[in-house]
């Protein structure tokens, strides 16, 4: 029986941890990794005493209400009652969800949860089950904070007329001349020239990179446009460049800075206009 209250210490402190952690991740509140310590450690012993209390329904659940309430509370440095109530939602929601990966895992594979082994095991669907949350979190929150970065795009190369995805990279200040350049994928590049590849002007261009100089494949547009809020930037002196190793995410093409700042009414380098 040491075992076994070893087993229901060590795997609900994980548990706990766990979830308190992928609560306070999903929630986006700071929290101290020595205050989710302790208050993994006070749910799992919490865990201890639950089944002397489990035997009346309604005392039961008050307890694991209670508990589960205790440790969202103490783990967050500064309380708010708006900040606590949304930390207990999805720490409770959390719990239910992890309960239902555990019972599903183990059925799945036929093991008998209520084993001593299967007791000491059980943080690992949950594991599983909140590194797929996590992972599903960080994605839509990276999406929404870069969503102010993509563009609706219209590239045209002579009779060749395409409308992209694009991605406004800060990082990108490469200039052909004084063209800033475009980084465009393959697959848009081969679009584009398939019917111009003798007037497009292929060319060759050093680009300088965090793995060192290498020359790509460039082509000047004959005009891109970026619609923009309350109108449209129309550019006829870009170059697109091909791009053999950057990662295009949702996107076609890779816009310069350049071309993201408001238009002055005077001519400007790189022939811009605005159309409302």
């Amino acid at each position: 029986m040491k075992v076994y209250i070893e087993y229901v210490l060590i795997d609900n402190f994980l548990i706990d941890y766990l979830l308190l952690k992928a609560t306070f991740a999903i929630t986006g509140k700071p929290v101290e990794r020595k205050r989710l310590f302790l208050c993994a450690f006070l749910g799992a012993v919490f865990a201890l005493v639950l089944p002397l209390v489990e035997g009346v329904a309604v005392l039961g659940v008050l307890y694991k209400l209670f508990s589960g309430l205790l440790i969202v509370i103490l783990a967050e440095k500064t309380f708010s009652f708006r900040s606590f109530y949304i930390n207990a939602l999805v720490f409770f929601l959390l719990t239910f969800l992890a309960g239902g990966a555990i019972t599903g895992v183990f059925s799945i594979l036929g093991i008998d949860y209520t084993s001593e082994v299967s007791i000491a095991l059980m943080f690992l669907p949950v594991g599983i089950f909140i590194k797929g949350v996590l992972t599903v979190v960080r994605y839509f929150s990276k999406r929404k904070t870069l969503a102010g970065f993509y563009y609706d795009v219209e590239i045209t190369l002579f009779d060749e007329r395409i409308k992209v995805r694009g991605f406004m990279d800060s990082g990108n200040t490469v200039y052909d001349g004084v063209s800033p350049v475009v980084f465009v994928n393959k697959k848009l590049a081969k679009t584009l020239i398939k019917n111009n590849i003798i007037k497009a002007g292929i060319k060759k261009i050093m680009i300088q990179t965090v793995a060192g100089k290498t020359e790509n494949l460039a082509f000047k547009l004959t005009e891109i446009k970026i619609y923009k809020e309350g109108g449209q930037n129309i550019f006829n002196n870009v170059t697109a460049c091909v791009a053999d190793n950057a990662s295009f995410d949702g996107y076609e093409i890779i816009l310069h800075p350049a071309l993201m700042e408001e238009l002055k009414d005077d001519k400007s380098t790189i022939n811009t206009q605005k159309v409302s």
